[in-house]
């Protein structure tokens, strides 16, 4: 075969293997969109008042800020990039939820569950999470003005076995929270701000706070 022949193979070869990755990319992108916010406004109209599953579902990116999710079931979702802004969360479940970068800032979010959930980068600010119970990991995570009262976000010594099950948030922003009566027993807060926090009866027992910043309110 001459290498003029080569080169065209090589270069028809290249076109085809493009064509493909973008084929590839517009199917992933079909998959990760299961729902849309007008989906979601329908389904809840449906439920009429009741919570709604959205268990096992990618609902990335999608905006759903000011939305009524109360009690919603977002188990084991994928909401990386997703806006929840203002929206009404409390009692919702986000159990192992992927929560990446996620904007939570004003939502209502008490007796939410957020267990094994991963929270890098997930944006909390202003966010009502009291009586909430916070058992994810994440980094450079956002409370910064968030109510935390009687929030949950530590290991409970009447129920642990050899390593405890805690929140693990290094770097995380607690500027101006109020953590009043919260349990953050045995919780990795490595690097963590808490100017101006409000901790009044928080429990911070075992609390692995190295390189913290605890200029903290009352």
């Amino acid at each position: 075969m001459s290498l003029v022949n080569r080169k065209r193979i090589s270069r028809r070869f290249s076109r085809v293997a493009g064509a493909i990755l973008v084929v590839a990319a517009a199917a992933q992108a079909v998959v990760a969109a299961e729902l849309s916010r007008a989906q979601i406004e329908e389904r809840l109209a449906e439920a009429r008042g009741k919570p709604i599953d959205l268990a096992n579902l990618d609902l990335s990116g999608l905006d759903l800020s000011r939305l009524d999710l109360h009690g919603a079931d977002f188990f084991s979702a994928r909401l990386a990039g997703a806006k929840l802004a203002k929206a009404d969360l409390s009692g919702a479940n986000f159990t192992r939820s992927d929560l990446e970068n996620v904007d939570f800032s004003g939502a209502v979010m008490k007796t939410a569950m957020l267990y094994a959930a991963l929270l890098d980068g997930a944006n909390f600010t202003g966010a009502d999470l009291t009586d909430s119970r916070i058992i994810g990991g994440g980094k450079g995570v956002n409370f910064r003005n968030a109510k935390l009262i009687g929030a949950d976000l530590g290991a409970d010594p009447a129920n642990q076995g050899m390593v405890p099950v805690r929140a693990e948030l290094p770097d995380a922003n607690f500027d101006g929270a109020d953590l009043t009566r919260a349990n953050l027993t045995h919780a990795v807060l490595t690097g963590a701000t808490f100017t101006g926090a409000v901790v009044t009866g928080a429990r911070f027992d075992y609390a692995v706070l190295d390189g913290s910043n605890l200029s903290l309110g009352r």
